[in-house]
């Protein structure tokens, strides 16, 4: 599977998702959670962002967001309770994250970044 396609694969498991958990330090953690069928345990998947970022508010309002950079995070918090609408990795491998209320997310290609170790999840358990 060339990268793109790998890239294209871990993320779709955010679609339909809504952002459960912010988190705010040296990094920016976004939690999401999604429904898994039957199953009452939800899917979840953390995205941990280390480099800077773009946020699009649901206001219009556009952020260049440094992770670690104190109060100047804050524009995040406001993801929260947000589905996710669409994902996708552009040909230079950014990645575009489009919620319902508008919000949006570019995360710019990184020679550092490994989309393995930025992402987490925990799929329902199979019977």
């Amino acid at each position: 599977m060339n990268t793109m396609k790998n890239m294209d694969h871990m993320l779709s498991v955010l679609t339909g998702s809504r952002v459960e958990d912010t988190s705010c330090d040296s990094r920016v953690r976004l939690g999401f959670a999604a429904s898994c069928g039957s199953e009452t345990q939800p899917v979840t998947t953390e995205l941990i962002l280390e480099t800077v970022f773009r946020l699009r508010n649901a206001d219009g309002e556009h952020h260049e967001v440094y992770p670690g950079s104190g109060s100047a995070v804050a524009p995040v918090l406001d993801l929260y309770g947000q589905s996710v609408r669409s994902v996708r990795v552009q040909a230079d491998a950014s990645i575009a994250i489009v919620f319902d209320a508008g919000s949006a997310l570019w995360i710019g290609p990184d020679a550092q970044f490994s989309l393995s170790t930025a992402m987490r999840t925990c799929a329902c358990a199979a019977e």
